[in-house]
């Protein structure tokens, strides 16, 4: 027992001294509390010592024992509040990122083969840019049949009327865009990988939908969203340079395929969609970003919205033919569209950039300037032109983001 002991006492004092200079003072305090029975007096780690004193309180044996317990319940007390955050992010991050990573990496494999078979046959440059056209006419054709549809079930605003019309009239004008500078008929295999990347992640995510309660999204938490997410697009797009070529890009380069490198399009391309999702859900369930409850809200006493834990949950289900159309008339439809819109609009500025005097080291930052302007640009009408009228604040709902 003794040499078990010297060995415990040995390795507790090795990890004191990794320890940094302020978990140092909490081991100090924690030690003098339980050998003399003092509580800190300065401010530090209020959460763990309120449990502390609020537990030393109801002690009636005041015993190094006892004041030993205290700890460890509240130790127990502090994780027990740290677990919720970590199922969340857990939830977002396992759900949204495998979904995504899986259906990039399929949109980059159906790219690929695309241009491989367009560089092996012989079809004219003209009937390329005309399919570009008939495809990416598809989100707005959508978004249509969307909204006259939510007119009809009364679940129309005017916020998703106005973001509608936005998104709409973002991806005719990149089209326009696209086919003036002649990008178009190089942009089928992006615009064919995009469909089926969106039609995927929006099938997966009918089938294992993420529902959060946090508040709707509002101009200030969309703003807030908005910056984050442009932010992060022209980091992601700056570091996507440093990878392998992958998808049309590599076919177009005449190399072999290589899924290693879909794959960390995969990853990064995920990433930003996990991050904007913590972003997003983070600001509705701020209470200083997010609306004070409404009159017809299951909530609506302040005191005990205050209260309420935020909760992110994904789970798996069987979609109703309704929850499908939902999906594709929905969001779907707004992905779409912005899909389309980011590839003709980046396509059309890569045809500019060729034909400048810019340096090609320039280049490629005025690119990723470009996505993370679109990025932005999009957000707004992507956010509320897929949102519907609710009778209900805190309803458990699925976040949309790009």
């Amino acid at each position: 027992m003794a040499r078990m002991e010297r060995e415990v006492t040995i390795q507790v004092e090795e990890r004191y001294t990794q320890l940094g200079e302020t978990d140092r003072v909490v081991v100090g305090r924690a030690s003098d509390f339980v050998e003399h029975g003092q509580l800190p007096e300065e401010s530090i780690n209020e959460d763990f010592f309120n449990r502390v004193t609020e537990l030393n309180a109801a002690d009636t044996e005041q015993t190094r024992e006892s004041r030993m317990h205290i700890l460890l319940q509240a130790g127990m007390d502090w994780l027990e509040g740290a677990k919720e955050p970590g199922l969340n992010l857990l939830n977002i991050a396992g759900r949204t990122g495998l979904i995504v990573a899986l259906t990039v990496v399929l949109r980059q494999v159906v790219a690929y083969n695309v241009e491989h078979a367009l560089r092996e046959g012989d079809s004219p440059e003209a009937s390329r840019a005309w399919a570009v056209v008939a495809i990416s006419m598809i989100g707005p054709a959508l978004t249509l049949v969307g909204a006259i549809r939510n007119e009809c079930d009364g679940t129309a605003n005017p916020a998703s009327r106005l973001g509608r019309v936005c998104m709409a009239s973002i991806t005719m004008g990149a089209l326009i865009a696209a086919h003036l500078t002649g990008a178009s008929q190089r942009l089928l295999p992006a615009v064919v990988g995009g469909s089926i990347y969106t039609l995927a992640r929006g099938l997966a995510n009918v089938f294992i939908p993420l529902h959060d309660n946090a508040n709707p999204a509002t101009a200030a938490t969309t703003g807030v969203a908005t910056a984050v997410y442009g932010v992060a697009q022209f980091l992601l797009a700056e570091l996507g340079q440093l990878t392998p070529l992958s998808g049309a890009a590599r076919a177009a380069a005449e190399l072999g395929y290589s899924l290693g490198a879909d794959a960390i399009q995969g990853l990064l391309t995920g990433l930003g969609v996990v991050v904007d999702d913590l972003v997003g859900i983070f600001c509705k369930s701020s209470h200083m970003l997010s609306p004070s409850p409404g009159m017809d809200s299951v909530f609506s006493d302040p005191q005990a919205l205050q209260q309420m834990v935020l909760e992110v949950r994904a789970s798996v289900q069987r979609p109703t033919p309704k929850q499908l159309l939902d999906a594709l008339f929905d969001i779907g439809a707004m992905r779409l569209s912005v899909g389309y819109a980011i590839a003709l609009v980046t396509g059309a500025v890569a045809s500019l950039l060729s034909h400048s005097e810019i340096e090609e080291g320039y280049q490629g930052h005025v690119m990723s300037g470009c996505l993370a302007l679109m990025a932005m640009i999009i957000y707004f009408p992507l956010i509320f032109g897929s949102a519907k009228r609710t009778d209900n604040l805190y309803e458990l709902q699925e976040t949309a983001v790009p």
